[in-house]
Order: C-alpha cells, then structure tokens, then sequence
C-alpha cells in the first residue's frame, strides 16, 4: 500500500510501477511482479474487500482516471430511471410454442441475431413475469458468468422473456442511454464493473455493485454526439438482421421448401397395447444396416438429418454435394500464437466472435514473428464455419473482416463465383436444413469436431445463379452492416478512452 502522494506520482505517469517497485525491493520490501499500490484508507471503503481482484492495477488506474481527470462525475444509481435484478425461479419450458414466450439465457441476449428454441411455459412463469421483458432503450448487463458485457435493448429483444441474469438498467433524461453504454463499455467502465465481481467457479454481479460505479461526465454535446453514434451502430444491426430475415424467406420461397420443424421428422410411434402405461413416447428411429456408413455414433443416424435432405430432393431444384459448389473447403493448421499490440498485429477472429455483435477481447497475432501467418488469413466473400466445440454457426467475411487471421477452429469455404454465390451458401448453411446436416457430422467426446471432407457432403440446391445472387446479395450486405456497426462503435469507444486519458494526463502537467 502507498500513500496518496505515491499513488498520484505512479498514475500521473512520473513513476512507473517498475521504478517504485525498485524502490521497495531497496528498502528491504518483498514485492512481487506485477505489483499494484493502493492507498490505505481505500481498505475501509465500501464493502470492505480483501480480495486482491478488487484491488487490481485495472481497476485502480479506472478509478484514478475518473478521480483525476477533472470532469465531473456522478454515481450511476444517480443517473438512471431504475437499476434492478430479478430473482431466480423454476423454468418450465412448453411442448407448445404458443402456450409459452421464447427464452433467452443471457449469452442468447447478447448475440448479434439473438434466438432460442426454448419457450417457457406460460402457466407456470413467475411472479410478475411482465417485468422479465425488457423495453426499447433499457440496458441490460450480465451478471453471472462473463459479467458487465453490455447490449442496448431493442425492438428486436423486447418480444423475448429474459433470463434473470440480466442486471435491467432503466434510462432517465439525466443521463442518454447510448453514452452509458459506449462509457461502461470502455476499458476504464469495465474495470469498474468487474472488480466488484465474486464467486468462485461462476462470477456474478449484483445491482448495487454497478449502483456505485462513478460515470464521467463530459460535456452535454459530447455525450450527445456518443448517444447518437451508438444508436446508429444498433439501427444497423437491426437492419443486417432484417436483411438476414428477408433472405431466409426467401430462399424458403424460391426454393420450394417448408420452414423446417421437427415433427416433419418420422420417429417410430408408440405401441397401440392398451396396456401400455399413457407416457410422452421416446424420439425412437430405426436405420438398416446398409445405412451405418461405418459410423456407430447415434447422433449421426438421428433422422432429422435426413428428413431435412429428403425435403430438399423434393424442392424445386436438384441437389448437390456442397463441395461440388465451391472453390475448396479449408481447415487450417493448429499454430503456436505469437500475440502483440494492436499497433502491431492482425486481429484474431475465434469461433466464439461469429454470433457477437462486436467481438470481444480480440486479440492480435504478430505480423512478423508469426511463422506462415498467410495460413490464418481469411478473405472478403468467403464463408466461415465453427469446426470446434460449439458445431455450425456461420459467419461471412466483410470488407472490414478482410485480410483478418482466423483460428484453426474456424473451417474456411472458399466459394466460386462461376459455381455458387458465397452469400447463398451462408444463408442455405444458417437454414434448419444446413445446420441439421452439419450437426449430424460432428465427431468426438469432450469436444465436438467437424472435418472439411464432411463438411464437403452436405446436401445444398443448385439453384439457379440469379436466384442464388438475389439470395446472396442480402446476406452480404447484412454482413456488411453488421461489421460497419462494430466499427462506429468501437471507434466511439476507444475516443472516449483516449479522450478520458488525455484530460489525466493534461491536469498532470498543470493544463487544469
């Protein structure tokens, strides 16, 4: 621990952490690496916490830079309509969609395109079960697992009943809604956020804990231009979605195809014994052992696989193996990862980045240090597919994604222009249809693994090219805004650090 002079000398920049860690380790100090320095009289505030988290160097230097960078700041609790949790309860999910509202957990809430296939039980929801569906310009914040990531409510995710794991953040005039937003999500907003965190195996939040955060607050006009940005990010995030929604109506439409459900799916029904006891009847299939092809895991025999693929033989066009459509299908080498600063690398796409809205904690591999770097680099147009772990979700690179490094978990399909439209095959690939036939192939135990060789077997249309490009066009454009938004709102972001940074540094050096 150091006095208030020290801790002032450290942040303001005129001694660094290593100097005054010198400094102890000559008097006789024991101080280990990395080494954070907090007044004393921090310990006896707030909650009183020992844990060393709290107290980490991110969380100091947040604090610092609010306290001494000479803009007014003001508790959150102080800013806000209304700032509330919801307590846990039983989920009963109904057979019936229309006898119940569509789930969310909270990681669904935060995806770019957010959906479920759990509906939960409408006569059996909780108490005040109006006050789990969030309303247009709300914050909603995570508060269990990966706490304090953030998303901004709108028409989209009103319709959904939310998890209780979502800290609800109401909007007074006090404060736009959207510089909330863009100021938590800064490293200085999240650092204040996480050090309240506890638990041990799972992290979680409490209302209170965000209640105290200290908001800066810069000019009215400033904050107004940041508000006015991050609506623009999620309009167009609405938009790409609609655009994904018009496509895949589409392509159901011009393909001749139902919207897919499982009860297309022709399990074996149950005994008509009249002794049999009245109980919901097992999803049971049989297969004739021709059809095994050497494999004994039952997942890939389940039939809505192949129901899928029989409704597509039935669709207007003739099918075909998806590798007879593209250029090739890639999955690259495993590599040893050599991560640098921004300044100096490639951003990372992991397969964990495909459903977000923006990625979060990209890293950055080495221009130079990396060794055959050009294996991991993906390229405007091309289709990507998670090969590992979580199994099929899409994603297509943009004009801003281009030339970016991928993961070895990310399969790679290279398209062809003269044999089918990029585009059309990532909006075939997100259908029921493709994302059955993807997950029938996945093999492994702790992991699930899917190969490019049987990647390649999927069944797709051969539609012809114009309605595939009338297809594809909307898909690559949603792409393209969804990547957009990610940029405006990270540029807004990381001027808010710089521009909170510099107002330290500037009363520092006596400008205020």
């Amino acid at each position: 621990m150091a006095n208030d002079q020290e801790q002032t000398a450290l942040f303001s920049g005129l001694v660094s952490s290593e100097e005054l860690r010198r400094q102890y380790l000559e008097s006789g100090w024991l101080v280990s690496i990395p080494i954070t320095i907090i007044p004393s009289h921090w310990l006896y505030a707030g909650e009183q916490r020992l844990d060393g988290g709290f107290y980490s160097h991110e969380a100091v230097a947040a604090q610092q830079v609010v306290n001494d960078s000479g803009i007014k700041s003001q508790r959150l609790d102080k800013l806000v309509s209304d700032l509330f949790i919801l307590g846990r309860f039983k989920r009963i999910y109904a057979t019936d969609k229309n006898a119940g509202w569509q789930y969310l957990s909270a990681s669904e809430a935060l995806d770019f395109r957010p959906s479920s296939n759990e509906w939960l039980a409408k006569d059996h929801a909780p108490k005040y079960a109006e006050r789990h569906f969030a309303k247009q310009g709300w914050l909603l914040v995570s508060s269990s697992g990966s706490v304090g990531r953030l998303v901004l409510v709108t028409k989209r995710l009103e319709k959904f009943f939310l998890t209780h794991d979502l800290i609800r953040i109401v909007p007074s005039p006090n404060l736009p809604i959207g510089y909330l937003y863009a100021f938590l999500s800064t490293w200085i907003g999240q650092a204040l956020i996480v050090k309240d965190q506890y638990g041990s195996a799972i992290k979680h939040l409490e209302p209170h804990h965000i209640a105290s955060v200290s908001i800066s607050l810069i000019p009215d006009n400033e904050q107004r231009d940041i508000h006015e940005a991050i609506l623009k990010a999620y309009d167009l995030r609405d938009k790409a979605n609609e655009l994904l929604d018009t496509a895949n109506d589409l392509l159901h439409k011009e393909l001749g195809l139902p919207v897919f459900d499982e009860n297309l799916v022709p399990y074996l029904t149950a005994s008509k014994s009249q002794n049999s006891v009245n109980m919901p009847h097992p999803k049971a299939f049989s297969i004739n052992a021709s059809d095994l092809e050497e494999r004994f895991d039952g997942s890939y025999h389940v039939p809505t696989a192949h129901t899928a693929i029989k409704l597509l033989q039935q669709g207007k066009y003739q099918v075909k193996r998806l590798e007879k459509v593209v250029g090739d299908i890639v999955v690259s080498p495993r590599f040893k990862r050599i991560y640098v600063p921004k300044e100096y690398g490639i951003p990372l796409l992991q397969g964990s980045h495909l459903p977000q809205m923006r990625p979060q904690d990209l890293k950055y591999v080495s221009r130079t240090q990396q060794k055959n770097v050009e294996n991991w680099i993906i390229k405007k147009n091309w289709v990507l597919v998670t090969c590992s772990g979580t199994i099929g979700r899409i994603g297509l690179v943009s004009t801003y994604k281009d030339k970016w490094a991928a993961s070895q978990h990310l399969l790679r399909i290279i398209p062809d222009s003269s044999k089918g439209n990029s585009g059309y095959i990532a909006a075939f690939l997100m259908t029921a249809y493709g994302q059955y036939q993807l997950l029938s192939k996945t093999y492994g135990g702790v992991v699930d693994e899917i190969t490019s060789d049987d990647t390649g077997k999927v069944w797709i249309p051969n539609a012809p090219m114009a309605i595939q490009e009338k297809i594809g066009r909307l898909v690559i454009e949603a792409f393209e805004k969804k990547d957009e938004a990610s940029e405006i709102e990270q540029t807004v972001i990381q001027n808010l650090e710089q521009r909170l940074e510099e107002a330290v540094n500037f009363k520092v050096k006596g400008g205020v």
